[in-house]
């Protein structure tokens, strides 16, 4: 009887001690995760990568009262042969109704199997013609997802934990393919942590960028406005790709349509998501 009693304070002893040690061991791995990023991780592209963005842009009047909304959805892919990506099924929807769900969005044919090398060629005039895009929002599709990868990778080795870093070389007043100019005027990046989505380990990545002055020329209308926008991206720890992203941006403009007085003033909340599908 006694040695059955010991023997099971024992295996009792051991069960607890086994989680203890369990937890010990995660808390180690956790620990080691949050001292510094790894510098010599190269980005892993041998197999593409494929995801789903998904993009909001929803109008208000200057005091809240809303106006109309869209969506524009569509497939990238990268880590092609030489550095080349894709765009497919792009499709925009349009909405009058803030509840409602939107509906199925019309295919943008125009932009179907678009491939490239990223670049900074993206913003030049020429770019786009050859695939005679001229709307700004297939022009943002591109470029969004652009500035998710330069956020993501962009001074990687010198970002540390809880750290604001300022990206004052990527400060810049850009011109936007013919469509105007764009100017960061002081990008912020910060390592916030670490998470897991999809399997992988990922470092969080935070960037903002407030005030920005935005100013878009066409043949009926000239806008001028400011932008705020920020939010977060999720880069595996084991390969370099980015997992998942967010923006939120709040825009104000100035609208002035061609012959017409007064201009028109409102505000555009721009929400996208970036998920990995493959």
């Amino acid at each position: 009887m006694k040695k059955s009693f010991v023997r099971t304070i024992i295996l009792l002893g051991v069960s607890i001690v086994l989680p203890a040690l369990s937890y010990c061991q995660s808390t180690t791995n956790v620990e080691k995760y949050l001292e510094n990023l790894p510098n010599q991780l190269k980005l892993d592209e041998k197999t593409p990568q494929k995801y789903l963005m998904i993009t909001d842009y929803t109008d208000y009047d200057l005091f809240g009262n809303f106006i109309k909304k869209m969506r524009i959805t569509g497939e990238y892919t990268r880590g092609f042969k030489d550095g080349y990506v894709k765009w497919n099924n792009v499709k925009i929807s349009h909405s009058q109704n803030l509840e409602k769900p939107f509906a199925e969005g019309q295919l943008q044919s125009v932009i179907e199997n678009f491939t490239y090398v990223p670049s900074a060629e993206v913003l030049s005039e020429s770019f786009f013609q050859k695939i005679s895009v001229t709307d700004i929002y297939m022009k943002n599709l591109i470029w969004d997802m652009m500035m998710f990868e330069g956020f993501a990778w962009y001074k990687w080795d010198s970002l540390k934990l809880n750290n604001e870093f300022c990206a004052r070389q990527i400060n810049s007043k850009v011109k936007l393919a013919g469509s105007g100019t764009f100017e960061n005027k002081d990008i912020r990046l910060t390592w916030l942590g670490i998470t897991k989505t999809n399997d992988k380990v990922c470092a969080i990545i935070k960037y903002i960028t407030m005030s920005n002055p935005l100013e878009i020329d066409n043949q009926n209308m000239t806008i001028k406005g400011r932008s705020h926008y920020w939010g977060n991206i999720y880069v595996s720890l084991s390969d370099k790709q980015i997992e998942y992203a967010e923006l939120y941006e709040d825009v104000l403009v100035d609208v002035k349509m061609n012959g017409q007085e007064p201009t028109i003033k409102g505000n555009t909340v721009r929400n996208i998501t970036l998920k990995k599908i493959r």
